[in-house]
């Protein structure tokens, strides 16, 4: 990560596949990318019900200027993906923000830290990831000194590079790499055809677990 730099240009998925993956589980993207790319618990949407997804616009630190930057670079579609250390104490993002990204066709936010105005997020459906919520924010500037805009950071021990398409729903929040959109797709659909057709087979049948069991060696009282 490379502080006090600002890149104004990214390479992104083509929006029909921003908008497949959409449509598709993330516990499904997640096994598609070989159970990899999943963000932690802690990181989930404080605005349940909703779902994120849009290619990653980064901001490195919790600074309200490096944030804004981030939002004037970003393009209808995109997220942007706050990188604020996953401090705990004070939020660094909330309703006045989302209102106006809303209103420039950002579909969402990813902040490594808190949060405020949750109410406000829910009013107007603006996808939100968090580590939670904390009605005290910061006095601005902070940590200015050592942000960037579209420089690839860490959140949760994953690597997202401007240009990954994060996706988020009640299950949790995953990272997409971009050059590997194209085949998560493929393969997450083709898994679940495959898994319904299995099911669909299935339907009011005995799944034979306790003549499975007792083949292994369990005993049957």
């Amino acid at each position: 990560m490379s502080a006090r730099e600002i890149h104004t240009e990214i390479v992104r998925p083509a929006r029909s596949e921003i908008a497949a993956l959409s449509r598709l589980p993330v516990a499904s993207i997640v096994d598609a990318l070989g159970k990899t790319g999943s963000l932690s618990y802690c990181l989930k949407l404080q605005t349940p019900g909703l779902i994120l997804c849009g290619s990653a616009v980064t901001a490195l630190g919790p600074d309200v200027t490096v944030r804004r930057a981030a939002i004037d670079l970003a393009q209808p579609g995109d997220i942007v993906v706050v990188a604020a250390g996953g401090g705990k104490e004070r939020s660094c993002f909330g309703g006045v923000t989302a209102a106006h990204m809303h209103s420039r066709g950002i579909t969402g936010v990813l902040v490594d830290g808190m949060v405020r105005d949750v109410a406000e997020l829910r009013r107007i459906a603006f996808p939100t990831v968090a580590r939670g919520t904390t009605p005290l924010n910061y006095d601005y500037p902070v940590g200015r000194q050592d942000g960037a805009v579209n420089v690839p950071v860490d959140v949760d021990g994953v690597r997202i590079t401007p240009g990954d398409v994060v996706v988020a729903d009640d299950d949790g929040t995953v990272v997409v790499p971009r050059d590997r959109v194209t085949a998560v797709i493929a393969t997450t659909q083709a898994a679940q055809a495959a898994e319904a057709e299995k099911w669909w087979g299935r339907r009011g049948q005995s799944l034979g677990a306790v003549r499975q069991l007792t083949d292994s060696g369990y005993m049957i009282i």
